[in-house]
């Protein structure tokens, strides 16, 4: 995709953006929009305490189903998968909770990509399982990503109400949905089973309540949604003003450039966007192995 004089496609992005006008991850954003949500329906804007726990005690996910949706093994060591996720992990919680972070937003992270099979699905439930392990933040991953085959029904639960649920029905609480898992500080809400009728509830304002009011209820939890492919769906452009990150997903020697910044034109709103660079052949002793990534804002 690049000859050896010439920048990564990614590189490239990173410097289309700055170019415009974005920011280093977790600096001030100049000029962001106004994204206050509408008043919340029954969410308390006071924060209750922070664990997040699921009504239903069978509500469990196991780690063998974790393993096979692809929570990489041995997550704990040093495998370098894990380190690679480690070092990820740490921009993302210095942009979400340290100084300059702006509580009930910027712990709210999107995972996309631009095509499918990118390994948007597989980042998001690594970076999630990675840091729920370092032990000093609860995460809830989010699938927001409509299809069937998603991490829903990759973990069996494609029959249980989830986000979409909660978006149509304000009266439906949270933790009527949350499953724990293997892991104690993961837990995880599934799409819901009402997908073929979702129409534009990505856009609506439920989502936005949901949304906006989980990272508000809990400050102090790290919200990871993996959503659909930017050009796939109109579903990303429509999260992206909802949330504080976004990390979006580049496969290495297939991810074409007017396609990164066809996808990057349309989720633009949301104030730091990561780009992370997948599926890397290990070529130099630099590198951990699988992953590698490149910051555009």
């Amino acid at each position: 995709m690049s000859g050896p004089d010439k920048p990564h496609l990614a590189e490239r992005a990173a410097a289309r953006l700055i170019q415009e006008g974005a920011t280093p991850l977790g600096a001030a954003p100049r000029g962001t929009p106004d994204r206050s949500p509408p008043p919340l329906s029954g969410i308390s804007p006071t924060p209750p305490p922070v664990r997040m726990e699921p009504v239903d005690p069978t509500h469990r996910i196991d780690m063998p189903r974790l393993i096979a949706a692809g929570v990489a093994e041995g997550g704990a060591g040093r495998t370098r998968i894990a380190e690679e996720f480690r070092l990820i992990q740490n921009q993302l919680l210095r942009a979400a909770f340290g100084s300059g972070a702006d509580p009930g937003l910027s712990n709210l992270l999107m995972v996309t990509s631009a095509r499918p099979n990118e390994g948007k699905t597989f980042s998001a439930l690594n970076l999630a399982t990675s840091i729920a392990r370092r032990g000093d933040h609860q995460v809830l991953l989010i699938d927001a990503d409509a299809k069937h085959g998603s991490l829903t029904d990759q973990l069996g639960l494609g029959d249980f109400p989830g986000l979409l649920e909660l978006a149509a029905k304000p009266d439906l609480d949270l933790t009527d949905c949350v499953f724990s898992s293997a892991i104690p500080s993961l837990s995880f809400l599934p799409v819901g089973h009402q997908r073929g009728h979702r129409g534009d509830v990505f856009a609506s304002n439920g989502m936005m309540r949901v949304i906006q009011g989980m990272g508000r209820r809990f400050p102090d939890i790290f919200i990871v949604l993996d959503v659909a492919p930017c050009l796939s769906t109109s579903d990303p452009a429509a999260l992206a003003p909802m949330v504080g990150q976004i990390i979006f997903v580049v496969e290495a020697e297939r991810t074409q450039r007017d396609e990164v910044e066809a996808s990057l034109d349309l989720i633009q709103t949301c104030p730091t966007i990561t780009l992370l660079l997948n599926k890397v052949q290990m070529s130099t002793s630099h590198s951990f192995g699988a992953y590698s990534y490149s910051y555009a804002s």
